[in-house]
């Protein structure tokens, strides 16, 4: 086998390796109140596989808080992670954003 041919082999099984090994973190979701009437940090209701995965529970929790506190929400990539903010009546900010396990505080 060509020394061409042997480099291909090995780029497409450490490429297959890489594709084919699960992601080492858990993601989840957590809101947490950055400006107004201080309330303990919420956490989305699942844990996800990837970063991609966890941007529909960005999307989730900042509709529910958004209707539970009868305010506005919305949400944009930033650094390529999807974040949220939602603005309430009773005059609170929260911020909704994807942590990976390893990223969360230790108690």
């Amino acid at each position: 086998m060509s020394s061409e041919l042997a480099e291909l082999a090995n780029l497409l099984e450490a490429t297959l390796t890489d594709m084919l090994t699960p992601a080492p973190d858990a993601y989840v979701v957590v809101a947490e109140v950055i400006h107004g009437p201080h309330l303990t940090p919420r956490l989305g209701d699942s844990l996800f596989c990837s970063v991609e995965c966890a941007e529909c529970g960005v999307r989730e929790l900042v509709r529910d808080l958004s209707r539970e506190e009868g305010g506005s929400g919305f949400v944009l990539p930033h650094e390529g992670r999807m974040i949220g903010c939602v603005v309430t009546r009773g005059g609170r900010m929260w911020s909704v954003q994807i942590l990976a396990r390893s990223e969360l505080p230790t108690i």
